[in-house]
């Protein structure tokens, strides 16, 4: 009788608890976390120092805008980056991407990528044209010079290829070409590519640019301490992917990854609330 009623309250605590992370995470998956980096390199201009990126990837629709412009109102970047799939398949509706725009209301230059959720829409184009109406500055295969008290840095951004499969050679390739052609002759020169696929990483970490800033695989949707993000695309691996989540550093270029900002109910995020990025850069002096 004593090991019965044991056993019974060893259940009710497991289900009570299951109870309460499950509430948790439903209230954590609802607010939108602020996660900040500092990058340091020597290649980073002196009037760049201490230039605030603001991040975000994968928003797919979901309803976060007035969360975002509070973040924006609080940490009053110099630039607003959006690295790909700001949509969400099938549909093409873009509500809280604009709805960023016209908050921000051109006080904060505005730069944006597309994903595989742009890419492999079949309103690819009413997407771009409307997103270039709202004041978002779409790089589609392009590159930009951020300048600042006479100094500038190199934004490049890469269009989604819209192949599933990177591992094909041809896929990898025609991205790769796209990338060099806007590559600094002056390497001295600090560029950040906009690139939304994590995955790509092992490909381009020495195509000669100093920072990448990617997402797509949102954190591995499933987080567990010390192992990291679960869950990786289906024609990557399956579980435990490489590049879900935070800082990387492997080759000439870094990466930051975003854990997306998503909330899409058949994916549902357990110990990886949607974020925000905010990245500093930071002149290092030798």
């Amino acid at each position: 009788m004593k090991k019965l009623r044991i056993t019974g309250i060893v259940a009710a605590v497991i289900v009570i608890g299951t109870i309460a992370v499950i509430a948790a995470n439903s209230a954590a998956n609802k607010t939108v976390r602020l996660t900040e980096y500092t990058y340091t390199h020597s290649d980073v201009p002196y009037a760049f120092d201490g230039y605030k990126i603001f991040f975000i990837s994968d928003l797919h629709q979901a309803p976060f805008a007035d969360q975002i412009l509070e973040h924006i109102k609080e940490t009053q970047p110099d630039v607003i980056i959006l690295c790909g799939d700001l949509v969400a398949l099938p549909d093409y509706n873009f509500d809280e991407t604009q709805k960023i725009a016209e908050g921000v209301g051109g006080s904060i230059p505005i730069y944006a990528v597309s994903g595989n959720h742009e890419s492999q829409n079949a309103e690819y184009e009413h997407i771009i044209g409307n997103l270039w109406d709202a004041g978002i500055v779409w790089l589609e295969n392009d590159d930009k010079t951020l300048r600042k008290n006479g100094d500038s840095i190199r934004l490049i951004g890469v269009k989604d290829s819209g192949i599933d499969e990177l591992s094909e050679e041809v896929a990898q390739d025609e991205i790769i070409e796209e990338i060099e052609e806007f590559i600094p002759d002056d390497r001295d020169e600090f560029s950040i590519l906009i690139n939304h696929r994590a995955d790509m990483y092992p490909y381009i970490k020495n195509i000669g640019v100093d920072l990448i800033l990617s997402g797509h695989l949102h954190g591995g949707i499933v987080r567990l301490p010390f192992l990291g993000g679960v869950i990786g695309h289906k024609y990557a691996k399956h579980f435990f992917p490489d590049y879900d989540y935070g800082y990387y550093e492997e080759g000439e270029a870094a990466m930051i990854v975003s854990g997306g900002c998503d909330q899409n109910p058949n994916k549902k995020r357990y110990f990886n609330p949607p974020e925000a990025v905010l990245i500093t850069l930071e002149r290092e002096d030798w």
